[in-house]
């Protein structure tokens, strides 16, 4: 498999090579003509089609070696399915878990308010009256 997945990373550099180096030919042999407009100098130079089918080839190589790798779509649809329903299961345990901690936070948050209400309470009446 690491063979194949090798000989696909180069076939996709040898794919880019001969992408740049077109640009870089056409870009310097083409001749100069308006937007919109092809010249029949244009239609004419030889390098495009020379490109045109290399680059062809080169993604047909491409294909053809991806269409090579094993394919073991229907044991990881299983195996996503099996995964989201744990996941599933994890989630609403936290979720149970979250709202026990909620309600423990409120009952906490009532009993420092009563306190405080407490300590305000016995600092007013510990004044002197003046």
């Amino acid at each position: 498999m690491a063979d194949r997945m090798t000989q696909l990373q180069d076939m996709i550099n040898e794919m880019a090579s001969l992408m740049t180096n077109a640009i870089g030919v056409l870009q310097a042999t083409a001749p100069p003509c308006e937007f919109g407009t092809i010249s029949q100098e244009l239609e004419d130079e030889p390098n495009c089609a020379i490109f045109a089918a290399s680059i062809a080839k080169s993604a047909k190589n491409i294909e053809i070696l991806i269409d090579s790798f094993p394919i073991e779509a229907g044991n990881m649809e299983q195996e996503v399915e099996e995964k989201m329903l744990e996941n599933n299961t994890i989630q609403g345990e936290k979720v149970k878990e979250l709202k026990g901690l909620v309600v423990e936070s409120k009952d906490l948050v009532s009993i420092v308010q009563s306190k405080l209400s407490e300590i305000s309470n016995i600092q007013m009446t510990s004044r002197p009256n003046e």
